[in-house]
Parts: structure tokens; C-alpha cells; sequence
């Protein structure tokens, strides 16, 4: 989905959506007339345990992915969260410390955690935040390869599924990215890599360096794709059809099970 733009910086809406929810959570914690202490006990308990529930089911979902990428279960700020895990934490979290409380207090706070739930949910579905999306094909452009050959972008959509993936080698995300789809099994997929704003000595010395070769490796020195597709942020990876059609697209650095669920036959 596309980013939130504070400025020039674009922000993931998932984590803000969650991060009003959590907001939702401590305002409507104060129905319950308890302690200070213990509110604050609850809350900062809730919070932790929803997100390592999200977390936790999400990597179940996925397990064959996180079997092949055990540390990536880990890296907490790539995508990879479900919501039922995040409201089965805190209601087990709610239960536990809020045992000894009446039964009216337990139900006002499982129906709190319920409404913050429903509230993050929605926001999800309804994307009030986000700009428009990225358009649907694919540009009538031209590109050059490392060794200088023009590529004519709509000659490569006959590959599907098609990843395409916008990088440039000062981007952190950006090579851990490759580093990942240079793993991909060559036969899953047809990987496209465009460097962004770069020099050819750049891009094709960082690849070298790595070993990393791709089906095509193009180059964008005056960053055209970038612009067409209206995301500043890189990595842009963009899952594309035989018809050159854009299906799904993640900004930033993409974990190994968002790959694999993109290369699923049922997706």
C-alpha cells in the first residue's frame, strides 16, 4: 500500500494504524477505575503481549518460510503481523493479571481490547491515510542493461510471475532485498532489478562484489520508474503479471515469507 508522507519521508501506514490503536487502548483504560500502578502494569503488558502475538502467529502462518530464514522471525520492523494473534495475546495477558478483579471489570476490558482490535482492523481496510495507488502497468520505457543493451520494458512482462525491484547499493534495505531474491529459486520467478540514480560503475561494482546476478540487471540514471511510480522510498519491489499488470508491492525491505506468499499459486 502506498506510504503516509510526512514531508518528504514516507511512513508504512500499518505501523500507524496500530500505533492509533494503541492510543485508543491507553485513553479508553481509564474506564476501569484501577490503580494507577496496575493500569499501567496492564497496559504496557497488553501492548507488549499483542505484539508478540501478532508476531508469533503470523510466523506460525508462514513456517516454512521462517524454517528456511529462522533469524527473520526476529526482525521485528519488517512486515509480519496477523491481528487475531495480536487480540489472542492481550486477551491472554488481560486474563492473567486481571484475574482477581470482578467479572464486570474483566468484561470492560476484554471489550476494550475487542474495539481497539475492531478500530485497527478498519483502519487497515479502509486506508483513510494513503495517497492514491501506484499505476497499474508497467511505463512505455526503455532501459539499458549493465553491458548497454536497450530493454524495452513491456519485452520482459512475458515472464510470469514477474518481480521487479528498484535499488540503489546506499540503501540498506535495498541489499538486503537482493541478497534475498539472489536466493530465489530462479525457476519460482522472473527477477528484474533496476538501479535508481546511479552510475553504472555503482551498480555494477556492488553486484560484482556480491556475485549477485540477475535475469536482468537495468540501470535508471535519471530515476524515471522511480518518478513514475510516485514512491521515494526504495526498495520498490512490484509483483507483475504476464500481461505486465501490477499485482502486489511492498516499499522497503521485504522478508522471505511476504516472497514466498507472493509466489504461492494461490495468491
Amino acid at each position: 500500500m502506498p506510504p503516509i508522507m510526512l514531508g518528504s519521508v514516507p511512513l508504512p501506514p500499518a505501523p500507524l494504524y496500530a500505533a492509533i490503536a494503541a492510543l485508543t487502548l491507553l485513553g479508553l483504560g481509564a474506564l476501569l477505575r484501577l490503580p494507577r500502578t496496575r493500569r499501567r502494569q496492564w497496559l504496557s503488558g497488553t501492548l507488549v503481549a499483542a505484539l508478540i502475538g501478532a508476531r508469533l502467529m503470523y510466523v506460525v502462518l508462514h513456517f516454512e518460510a521462517y524454517r528456511q530464514a529462522p533469524f527473520e522471525a526476529v526482525t521485528l520492523w519488517q512486515s509480519g503481523y496477523h491481528p487475531l494473534g495480536a487480540l489472542l495475546g492481550a486477551l491472554t495477558w488481560t486474563l492473567w493479571r486481571l484475574r482477581d478483579l470482578s467479572a464486570r471489570q474483566v468484561r470492560l476490558a476484554t471489550g476494550t481490547l475487542v474495539t481497539c482490535s475492531a478500530l485497527w482492523w478498519g483502519l487497515n481496510a479502509w486506508q483513510p491515510l494513503v495517497g492514491e495507488p501506484p499505476p497499474a502497468q508497467l511505463p512505455n520505457l526503455t532501459l539499458k542493461t549493465l553491458d548497454g543493451t536497450p530493454t524495452p520494458l513491456e519485452t520482459l512482462t512475458s515472464a510470469s510471475p514477474l518481480i521487479l525491484v528498484l535499488w540503489r547499493s546506499d540503501c540498506r534495505e535495498c541489499r538486503h532485498t537482493l541478497a534475498r531474491l539472489a536466493d530465489l529459486n530462479r525457476d519460482a520467478a522472473t527477477v528484474v532489478t533496476v538501479n535508481e540514480g546511479q552510475t553504472l560503475l555503482q551498480a555494477a561494482r556492488y553486484l560484482d562484489a556480491r556475485h549477485a546476478s540477475f535475469p536482468h540487471d537495468l540501470r535508471d540514471p535519471q530515476q524515471r520508474l522511480q518518478a513514475y511510480f510516485g514512491m521515494p522510498a526504495l526498495p520498490l519491489v512490484l509483483r507483475l503479471d504476464a500481461h505486465g499488470k501490477l499485482r502486489d508491492y511492498q516499499i522497503g525491505e521485504i522478508s522471505t515469507a511476504h516472497l514466498m506468499r507472493w509466489l504461492s499459486p494461490t495468491t
